[in-house]
């Protein structure tokens, strides 16, 4: 694969042919190549003059052989060193163009050129000017063959975008907010100390004055309830706040495409429903790091949290994960260290006429209280130097199979949440292919085995970090 500048093997005697290796030379810096010749660009090495050269053969890209008049030195008594370079590029399938020239041939060389002619077409040149012009004219042609056959060669690229699905409609309904509740809003300024309250202040404080409990599912667009809840249905008692007679139900693609304001309006209250979603799976929204964290859910007898594991399914087996590791100190382990919790950042993108949302895994340090640990940030440091690709997509995959809909439960409050579902990983089929090497080669050998598929399917999700 041609996907930087094309590494380019000239082999010929070299005493007797110096204008027409220079003349090659030449032509390979036009075409913006790199020349591979012994007495150019070929520095010490620390092996034999043979081994150099066919190693150096094998890491060309295209081959190119200049027949002059000398067969040259024989390394081991039988094929020349030309001819053995020749041999290596032929065995390992490198594109050979063959120039001949029309010097008189020792008896050896006139054999190697009948050898040569059997299986390539050669050019016979008279002079090094032209020997320039054929050889500039063949790799032109050659590495634009081969880099269109690249860039028209596509792959399947998954990425950690994975599709959601939401309501068609969403509802919208003014405020209502009685005389009684703005005397409230007072009591309000002085519990918090401020001179202004906000609407979402007051909003929260009116559902605590009527002592609704309700999710927070829900967003203020100006003095306006947004959400996916049915305010037409009484049932509702978020319906307890607002004029009944404002609701207005609406195409979700009509409220957001009607300004970038409402966009982002969309995006802040599906990131809300994804909170709600959270929630109930005991992952909780840490608002100054922006982080979403699994944290511990049961104590022991004494009162200290435990390690919290999860069950998950990866290819046909069951899997055990610490999601959050509770830690004492080595010299009392009574006493309380930290927690490290597995975390995901979250954003919600709208591609081509399609809700994705994004998810990056991340770590976050927590005290005794669940509030983060803001001593810990070097710890997070180490976690993320020492990850590879191969953990990454391991705490991908995880997460993105933990928030993905679950069998139905016998008891409702373990239901799928119902306005926000998660998909499948998004697998796009139309990126140019990128060798596997330049990022495999960065993994442990072993893991680094895993890496390889030959069909598109990501192996590497079936394996624990």
């Amino acid at each position: 694969m041609l996907t930087t500048q094309p590494k380019i093997f000239v082999s010929s005697t070299v005493e007797d042919l110096p204008n027409e290796r220079m003349a090659a030379n030449k032509a390979i810096l036009k075409v913006n190549a790199l020349p591979v010749m012994s007495e150019i660009t070929i520095g010490a090495q620390n092996s034999d003059s043979l081994t150099t050269c066919l190693n150096k053969v094998k890491e060309s890209d295209i081959y190119i052989l200049i027949l002059g008049g000398r067969y040259g030195w024989q390394p081991e008594g039988k094929e020349s060193i030309t001819e053995l370079e020749y041999q290596t590029a032929k065995n390992i399938n490198l594109p050979i163009y063959v120039f001949n020239t029309k010097y008189s041939k020792e008896t050896l060389q006139k054999e190697f050129e009948e050898k040569v002619e059997k299986l390539r077409f050669r050019k016979t040149v008279s002079n090094a000017f032209e020997l320039e012009g054929e050889i500039e004219k063949v790799l032109r042609e050659e590495i634009e063959k081969r880099q269109n056959e690249y860039f028209n060669k596509m792959e399947p690229v998954y990425s950690n975008l994975v599709k959601i699905n939401f309501p068609q409609y969403i509802y919208l309904a003014e405020l209502n907010i009685d005389r009684n509740e703005n005397k409230s809003f007072e009591g309000l300024r002085n519990r918090y100390n401020k001179k202004n309250v906000s609407l979402f202040e007051k909003t929260v404080n009116m559902l605590h004055e009527r002592k609704i409990k309700f999710s927070h599912d829900w967003i203020l667009d100006g003095r306006n309830i947004l959400t996916f809840h049915d305010l037409q249905d009484r049932s509702i008692p978020l319906t307890q706040i607002i004029d009944r007679g404002t609701v207005d139900k609406l195409a979700c693609d009509e409220y957001f495409d009607s300004s970038p304001e409402k966009m982002s309006s969309f995006k802040y209250l599906l990131k809300k429903c994804l909170e709600t979603k959270l929630f109930r799976k005991t992952i909780y929204w840490f608002k100054e790091e922006a982080l979403f964290a699994f944290i511990p859910t049961q104590k022991d007898e004494k009162g200290r949290w435990l390690s919290r594991t999860e069950t998950w399914t990866k290819t046909n087996k069951k899997a055990t994960r610490t999601v959050a590791d509770v830690k004492m100190y080595v010299k009392n382990e009574n006493e309380f260290f930290n927690v490290k919790s597995l975390a995901f950042k979250v954003k919600f993108e709208y591609l081509d006429n399609e809700w994705f949302l994004s998810l990056k895994p991340e770590w976050i340090f927590l005290r005794g209280d669940l509030r983060v640990n803001m001593f810990a940030y070097k710890n997070i440091q180490w976690l993320k130097k020492v990850e590879r690709n191969m953990h990454v997509f391991n705490h991908f995959n995880f997460i993105l199979n933990f928030l993905q809909p679950s069998e139905q439960s016998l008891f409702s409050e373990y239901d799928d949440y119902p306005f926000l579902s998660i998909g499948q990983i998004e697998k796009f089929d139309f990126a140019p292919i990128i060798p596997d090497n330049n990022w495999a080669n960065l993994e442990e050998q072993g893991k680094a085995d895993m890496l390889k598929d030959e069909n598109g399917n990501i192996g590497l999700f079936g394996y624990e970090s």
